[in-house]
C-alpha cells in the first residue's frame, strides 16, 4: 500500500492552493511561504472595525471580526474561489479551523453559544454540493467547541451578489432571509460566519432577520475575509 500511496503522490503532488507548488508531507492546502505572506487583516479590536461598522448599517450586532483582507487581483483569492467553486470542502473547514486558533486572543468562543452560517442560494448550493459558510462556520465550531446550527435560510431566490455593484448588493440583500430559532436557543449569543464581507448587507440583512426572530438574542459577526 506505501508503495501505492509514494507512486501517486509522485503522479499527482498535493499542491498550495495558492501558488500552486508541491506541498512538503508536512504542510496542508498552503505551503510554508504563502501562510507566512497571507493578507492578514490588522484587527485591533472586536468591539469597533471597519467591518463592523459597515453591518451596524443594517443591525446592532456586538463583536465583528474577520481574518483576511480579500483582493480579487492576489492570488489568495484562490483559496475563496477554490471553496465556493472548486469543490474545496475539507479547505473550507480547515480555513476555519485555522483562523479559530489565530482569534483565540479575542476569546470569542467564551463570548458565544452558538455558530450559525449565513444560508447560500439553493440552487447554487445544491449544485456544489454544500454551503462555503457552513464549511467555515464547522471548521470554527470544532476549534472553538461550539455547536453549529442553522437558524436561517433563504426566503427566495435572488440574483447572485458575485457580479453586483454596492448599491445593488445592498438593495439585493433585503429582505431574502427568514429565521426560526428553537426555543432552547432563544436568548443566546449567536456568531454568524459567511466567507467573504463587503458592503455587510448580507450578513447584515441575516443579523437583523435573526434579531426580528428572537429580540432577546445577542448577535456577532466572522467573516473569513474583508473586502473594502
Amino acid at each position: 500500500m506505501k508503495i501505492l500511496k509514494d507512486l501517486y503522490n509522485i503522479l499527482m503532488p498535493r499542491r498550495c492552493v495558492v501558488c500552486q507548488g508541491i506541498l512538503e508531507p508536512h504542510e496542508q492546502y498552503i505551503c510554508t511561504a504563502c501562510s507566512i505572506q497571507l493578507p492578514r487583516y490588522p484587527l485591533k479590536s472586536i468591539e469597533d472595525n471597519e467591518p463592523l461598522r459597515k453591518v451596524w448599517d443594517f443591525a446592532p450586532v456586538q463583536y465583528g471580526a474577520t481574518l483576511l483582507y480579500y483582493r480579487p487581483q492576489s492570488d489568495y483569492h484562490k483559496m475563496i474561489t477554490d471553496i465556493k467553486y472548486r469543490g474545496g470542502e475539507q479547505l473550507g473547514i480547515k480555513l476555519g479551523q485555522w483562523a479559530a486558533m489565530e482569534m483565540a486572543h479575542w476569546q470569542l468562543a467564551e463570548k458565544i453559544d452558538v455558530i450559525v452560517p449565513v444560508p447560500s442560494d439553493s440552487k447554487r448550493e445544491n449544485k456544489r454540493g454544500y454551503n462555503q459558510a457552513e464549511l467555515i462556520a464547522r471548521g470554527l465550531g470544532n476549534a472553538m467547541q461550539r455547536p453549529v446550527e442553522t437558524f436561517l435560510e433563504r426566503s427566495k431566490t435572488g440574483t447572485s451578489q458575485t457580479k453586483l455593484g454596492k448599491r445593488e448588493r445592498r438593495e439585493n440583500a433585503t429582505g431574502r432571509y427568514e429565521a426560526c430559532i428553537p426555543q432552547s436557543w432563544r436568548g443566546k449569543h449567536i456568531l454568524l460566519v459567511d466567507d467573504v464581507l463587503t458592503t455587510g448587507a448580507t450578513i447584515g440583512n441575516c443579523a437583523q432577520t435573526l434579531l426580528d426572530e428572537d429580540s432577546q438574542a445577542t448577535i456577532s459577526i466572522f467573516t473569513l475575509a474583508y473586502d473594502g
